[in-house]
């Protein structure tokens, strides 16, 4: 029973992160799952669309690092409170919206109180989870995003083919003021607590060559600690985060109108087909971040070759218009979308889990914060492009541009690298 619950005790701050940042991810996903509906009801087009993205985005960029820096310094507990009341009156907010400027204004304002979320996240695994675990700590907490995103159609569909578009946002809106309900109540019960100090024994230190191999360093040898926030290795993670996670953006936002536009799939059709890319999201973090694990467990090096790999087949999307000519257009066309999340999920939960062994993890919170912001800097100045080739119908372009971001980001995490005899808390 004791063992219960302490297991309970160490587990239940990232189940609540995880709990959070599915609620994220359902309410920014319900725009875009409703995009077609919403579109057509405002008579918007797909450009306009886009700016509105890029609203969410730019202003989701702006508020990573100042939420993070918050929670470096205020602590996670009370930062992600005020964040989380914020972005559900944003949310709901959205139900009252008539044209492109309310719009905007109802996504940058939703996007700046989620800029939150995943600093937090990371934060609280940095706090509260011993070394031997954080990777697949993190991949869970993060996997709520993943999992709403999954959720989010199959459960809004219905809400809007019912009761109209504008009813789901108010839903949205009061879960998330549920969760804050929740968050005091945990921190009422003592289910929250940073209270998790690691031992030198603890620390995996290593020490990496020039040729990627690492050999462990012996626990009296001094261990070199990146104490400033703004050092090559945070760099590295911002390119290699913002630049191979973009196949993401694409999967959330652009996946709905490609199915529509050039596949014919319906409305409620979407409901059914929408889940799917976000499975393949989930998976990735979870699977991802237990191989993460494994690594730290072998004194494994930097993970050059799996960045490689994610960034190499991440080309499979551009067979996406070859499967819309196939025999079976929407299940290969989704099973594509299903494998570039996989592969982007993994980008994620690998270069946070790298950067995060060389940083300090009082700056966890900011490492997150930046490498997201980067993340989103490039989906606002990405989705209006989209919007206009899906305009023009020019996707096959759309597809060769989504392809070569993570390739960008893996040249550029490899430049930046520096050789490490650093494994830090």
């Amino acid at each position: 029973m004791n063992e219960t619950k302490s297991s309970l005790r160490l587990w239940a701050p990232c189940l609540g992160m995880l709990l959070l940042s599915l609620l994220s991810y359902a309410d920014r996903s319900v725009l875009a799952i409703l995009s077609p509906t919403i579109l057509a009801d405002l008579h918007m087009s797909a450009t306009q669309y886009g700016w509105a993205i890029a609203a969410f985005s730019y202003c989701y960029m702006l508020a990573n690092p100042i939420w993070g820096f918050a929670i470096d310094r205020k602590g996670v507990w009370v930062t992600i409170l005020v964040a989380v009341v914020l972005w559900s009156l944003a949310s709901g907010a959205h139900a009252f919206m008539y044209g492109v400027g309310a719009m905007c204004v109802c996504r940058g304002v939703l996007g700046f109180g989620e800029g939150a979320t995943f600093p937090a996240g990371l934060a609280t695994v940095a706090e509260t989870m011993p070394v031997e675990k954080r990777s697949f700590a993190l991949g869970l907490s993060y996997s709520g995003g993943s999992l709403g995103a999954m959720l989010a159609p199959l459960a809004i569909t219905p809400i809007a083919v019912r009761y109209g578009w504008r009813a789901t946002f108010v839903l949205t809106s009061v879960l998330g003021l549920c969760w804050v309900v929740l968050w005091v109540v945990m921190r009422r019960f003592g289910l929250y607590r940073a209270a998790h100090t690691v031992s030198p024994a603890e620390l995996p230190q290593v020490v990496e060559d020039g040729n990627g191999t690492a050999e462990p360093v012996a626990l009296h040898e001094p261990v070199t600690v990146e104490r400033s926030r703004w050092n090559r290795d945070l760099f590295g993670t911002v390119a290699m985060y913002g630049l191979g996670a973009a196949p993401l953006a694409f999967g959330l936002y652009a996946a709905p109108l490609y199915l529509h536009r050039v596949l014919n799939v319906s409305q409620t059709s979407l409901g059914h087909l929408l889940w799917i890319p976000p499975a393949g999201w989930e998976t990735g973090y979870l699977v991802w971040g237990w191989i993460s694990d494994k690594r730290t467990a072998r004194h494994a090096g930097k993970p050059t070759a799996l960045f490689t790999t994610f960034a190499l087949a991440g080309f499979l999307i551009v067979l996406a218009p070859f499967a819309a000519r196939s025999a079976y257009p929407v299940a290969m066309t989704m099973l594509l979308f299903y494998v570039q999340m996989f592969l982007a999920g993994g980008v994620v939960v690998l270069s946070l889990s790298d950067g995060m062994s060389v940083q300090r993890k009082e700056n966890a919170g900011f490492l997150a914060g930046f490498a997201i912001s980067s993340w989103a800097a490039i989906t606002g100045a990405l989705t209006p492009v989209l919007g206009k080739l899906f305009d023009a119908k020019l996707y096959e372009v759309s597809f060769w541009l989504v392809a070569c971001l993570p390739v960008a980001g893996v040249a550029l995490w490899w430049m930046l690298r520096r050789e490490r005899q650093v494994r830090t808390l």
